[in-house]
């Protein structure tokens, strides 16, 4: 079988998975890519960004109009923070060599899952500067911006750097330092995986330019899985989408340390 197909499929299943966790498939894409085929790890990054747009366009459209679970006020404000700094990383992206672009890959992973696992919130406080109160679907929750903006930002250009999303920490952001609920962050999240991959792709073209006839047939399958995934997203407890989003940041992290040295 063509690798080419062999790689469609890939991308369709993972789609498919990481949508009903409201995130892009950056960590698996770019790895799926790198295995499968041919391509510089530079060339596979703005792939990879050009997938995560089209995922995240398309599960934007469902997590709001169907689900009803995007924080658009909060989404907006962060988005400023996140676009700006995922397209700083982007730009300036090819001036890192592959080896370092892949550590940074798997350590941010890595962090991400510690987040996850480590579950100490910071409880923000009503009334206090930069703690916002929120009401929305249904649930009652105030947010700690100040806590959120230095760290996602980091977050942001650190993903745009290395050619993905951003939302393996950001989501975990929004719930332990930010105090957002679960499934809110993962709504709200889909907006930022939009936002970062479509600055942080546009900082690569400038630089680098796409493979847009792979991206293109890779993008049809992202499409299609994440249109399915989304709409799974409220048929899944809590506890699983929490331990399937601690998995998926560590196996994702060994994996690309695997590639580090093969």
């Amino acid at each position: 079988m063509e690798p080419v197909i062999v790689t469609f499929v890939a991308i369709f299943a993972l789609s498919l998975f990481f949508s009903m966790f409201g995130r892009g498939g950056g960590e698996f894409y770019l790895p799926t890519m790198i295995s499968l085929l041919t391509i510089p790890f530079y060339k596979a990054a703005g792939v990879n960004l050009f997938l995560i747009f089209i995922q995240g366009l398309s599960m934007v459209l469902v997590y709001s109009l169907r689900n009803k679970l995007v924080d658009w006020a909060v989404a907006l404000v962060m988005a400023v923070v996140v676009g700006t700094f995922a397209f700083s990383g982007g730009f300036f992206s090819h001036k890192v060599p592959d080896i370092y672009l892949k550590i940074l890959f798997a350590v941010f992973l890595l962090v991400s899952a510690y987040y996850m696992l480590k579950n100490k919130a910071v409880k923000p406080v009503r009334g206090k500067f930069g703690v916002w109160h929120r009401e929305f679907a249904g649930q009652s929750y105030d947010v700690n911006i100040l806590y959120l903006v230095p760290p996602v930002a980091l977050a942001a250009f650190v993903a745009g750097m290395v050619g993905i999303s951003g939302c393996g920490l950001i989501v975990p952001l929004y719930i332990l330092l930010g105090g957002v609920p679960m499934s809110i962050a993962m709504g709200t999240n889909t907006f930022l995986v939009l936002t970062s991959s479509s600055m942080s792709f546009i900082g690569h073209l400038l630089k680098g330019g796409v493979d847009w006839k792979l991206g293109l047939i890779l993008g049809a399958a992202v499409l299609i899985g994440s249109q399915i995934g989304s709409r799974l997203h409220t048929k899944v407890s809590e506890k699983f989408l929490k331990v399937g989003f601690v998995v998926i940041l560590i196996v994702a992290a060994l994996w690309m340390i695997v590639k580090i040295f093969v």
